[in-house]
């Protein structure tokens, strides 16, 4: 008896350790190619989300008298309705005056966004006395609204990067794919700046022929954390160094340069929950934003 319960033993521990093992197998099966794959297919079914987002950078001017630095911190929280095409942002920037400015201080500025109707408005808070916070607004085209659209913004360096799957983690308490992106450097800026009125500056720019943002761009990483229940977004990390020029901005009366370190950190929750979003009634006699001509 002892022979045949030993015998028995083993063989379900074989069985279990097959049976792990096919486990490992089909997780190894699953390729990054289909990981984006189904990312990807999830967008259409995110009716609405919030998300929270902070962002630090790091500016560096230097030119033939000396040099100066900027610090400038925001935070921020915002709620989307994708199926009404509705946002709502609320964001705190902190701007950190280098010592050799006149006025050596912190600043603060408090801002209100909305977008609704294909027009965003807007309420910008200085702090400044004797300078009342006041909405304005512009419209914006169409296809603006992918601008606004944090996910779309996701899944769009999603779809123009070469993608890495690095060890599994958590993000608040929920099992996440970790992807690292290496974005091609000419489609995520075209992603990023072919939406609303920037991308008549950046066409002004471009006639610039020592204009290449692929050049200005010298560091990128960014990496998401995707529920891999759910395949939507649980939160990005990107961090990214520009280094650009006054030749590369077709200025010619002054010679610098200036080097941006930024690091975003977006974190993505309540998906598909009730939001309510209604345009604050000072904000109907918005006046038109003045930078911002139709």
């Amino acid at each position: 008896m002892k022979r045949k319960a030993i015998a028995g033993l083993i063989a379900v521990v074989a069985i279990v350790a097959v049976a792990m093992l096919a486990g490992c197998v089909d997780e190894e099966r699953m390729s990054t190619a289909e990981i984006k794959e189904m990312v990807l297919a999830t967008v259409g079914s995110i009716d609405t989300y919030k998300f929270d987002m902070d962002m630090t950078q790091k500016t560096l001017i230097s030119n033939e008298t000396g040099k100066t630095e900027m610090t400038t911190i925001s935070n921020g929280s915002g709620v989307v309705d994708e199926t009404n095409k509705k946002m709502k942002m609320e964001m705190m920037t902190t701007i950190e005056m280098p010592e050799e400015a006149k006025t050596p201080e912190t600043k603060e500025i408090k801002m209100d966004i909305y977008f609704i109707n294909n027009t965003m408005y807007m309420k910008m808070d200085t702090g400044i006395h004797g300078v009342p916070a006041h909405w304005t607004k512009m419209e914006m085209h169409e296809v603006s609204w992918e601008s606004q659209n944090q996910i779309e913004l996701q899944m769009e360096m999603l779809n123009v990067s070469k993608v890495e799957l690095l060890e599994d983690e958590k993000v608040n308490d929920v099992d996440c794919y970790v992807l690292k992106l290496t974005p091609d450097i000419e489609k995520y800026w075209k992603t990023v700046m072919k939406q609303g009125e920037m991308s008549e500056l950046m066409q002004s720019l471009r006639q610039n022929d020592s204009f290449d943002i692929g050049k200005m761009i010298k560091e990128m990483s960014i990496k998401q954390w995707i529920a891999k229940d759910t395949k939507f977004p649980m939160k990005t990390e990107m961090q990214m160094k520009m280094v650009m020029s006054s030749e590369d901005l077709n200025i010619t009366k002054e010679k610098f340069t200036m080097t941006m370190d930024q690091t975003t950190d977006m974190v993505f929750y309540d998906y598909n929950k009730p939001v309510t979003i209604e345009l604050p009634k000072e904000a109907e006699s918005a006046a038109e934003f003045p930078m911002m001509p139709k």
